[in-house]
């Protein structure tokens, strides 16, 4: 338990030194998941080991602390198992074919490896050479999302200047072809990748699969984001990527199951409610029925769908569905 506090206070530590405008107790709170007191306990300890913490206040009311650059200069040491966690972090995004990500990041891996003592580079590299050769990911099979570089480079700098883009888009269901002047808001990553934007032409946000994306250019004319759109808050809506009203979902897995069930994360709403013959029912609110039905096909019969009555429908339907095609 002390090297668990020791941990905590080194993260604040780092969080103080690299945040620019300080950390205040609510983050401290949410960071390290604990209540107000112990958040001011962990502040009063860091004080204590560093006098020379700043204290800032926004708008003359709220109290943030800050570490000077140079206050860990001494107490941070890049390890093997640091670097190879990049590396894998590098291999995943490149297998999943955001290669200006990869890009990115290798960079900042080399400066980083770059800036080692000579001594330290010397002790680490056999590490870091075992390690990933043993971490190493295989490439997975299956099919992946062919993104432009091009395409994923305008939008970022569209995002960092808040300036509109004009892409022309090819619709996955219908096949249509169109051209659309979007507000780019973020991005969504799962099996498929979208941009999340505000669409001129449906007066409203739409998610585009960046594959689908083609012909894209700049608009130099800045564009004023909704101040209340969060894009964590917009990705929890939905199961997947496709939005839809949120709903309340019911889940039941079967005793056969249950241990799997417990392992898994399926939505940050969740509830896990534990039955009595051992079968497991799982609740959260959210929407994106298509995926929903998707996800629990993959349990091979071993979990069905309560709530709601249309998602339960229309999981059979599409399960009826496939069955038909088995028969021709």
């Amino acid at each position: 338990m002390r090297l668990e506090k020791s941990e905590h206070l080194l993260k604040l530590a780092l969080m103080m030194q690299a945040s620019t405008e300080g950390i205040g107790l609510q983050e401290i709170q949410e960071e390290f998941e604990v209540g107000r007191r112990t958040a001011e306990r962990m502040r009063d300890a860091l004080l204590s080991l560093f006098p020379h913490v700043e204290e800032l206040r926004i708008d003359g009311k709220t109290k943030r602390w800050r570490l000077p650059p140079s206050a860990m200069a001494g107490l941070i040491q890049i390890s093997a198992e640091d670097l190879a966690e990049m590396k894998t972090a590098i291999d995943l995004l490149k297998k999943e074919n955001l290669s200006q990500h990869a890009e990115n990041l290798d960079r900042l891996w080399l400066k980083i490896k770059g800036r080692l003592r000579p001594e330290s580079a010397t002790r680490i590299e056999t590490d870091l050479e075992a390690l990933l050769e043993a971490e190493g990911h295989a490439m997975r099979p299956g099919p992946r999302p062919r993104i432009n570089p091009h395409v994923l480079y305008i939008l970022r700098e569209a995002i960092k200047g808040v300036c509109k883009v004009k892409l022309t888009y090819h619709g996955r269901v219908k096949g249509d072809v169109t051209e659309r002047v979007v507000h780019p808001y973020g991005f969504v990553y799962g099996l498929r990748h979208y941009l999340i934007a505000w669409c001129e032409e449906k007066k409203g946000l739409r998610s585009f699969s960046l594959p689908n994306i083609s012909d894209i250019s700049l608009i130099h004319v800045p564009y004023r984001k909704d101040p209340a759109f969060d894009l964590q808050e917009f990705a929890q809506q939905s199961f997947g990527v496709f939005q839809e009203e949120p709903y309340d979902v019911a889940w039941r897995f079967s005793a056969a199951v249950a241990d799997g069930v417990r392992e898994h994360h399926f939505h940050p709403t969740q509830q896990i409610e534990e039955q009595p013959d051992g079968s497991i029912i799982v609740r959260f609110k959210a929407g994106g029925w298509k995926e929903m039905c998707w996800y629990v096909m993959t349990w091979e019969g071993q979990a069905e769908i309560l709530e709601p009555p249309h998602l339960r429908k229309a999981y059979n339907k599409m399960v009826q569905t496939l069955y038909n095609s088995l028969k021709k």
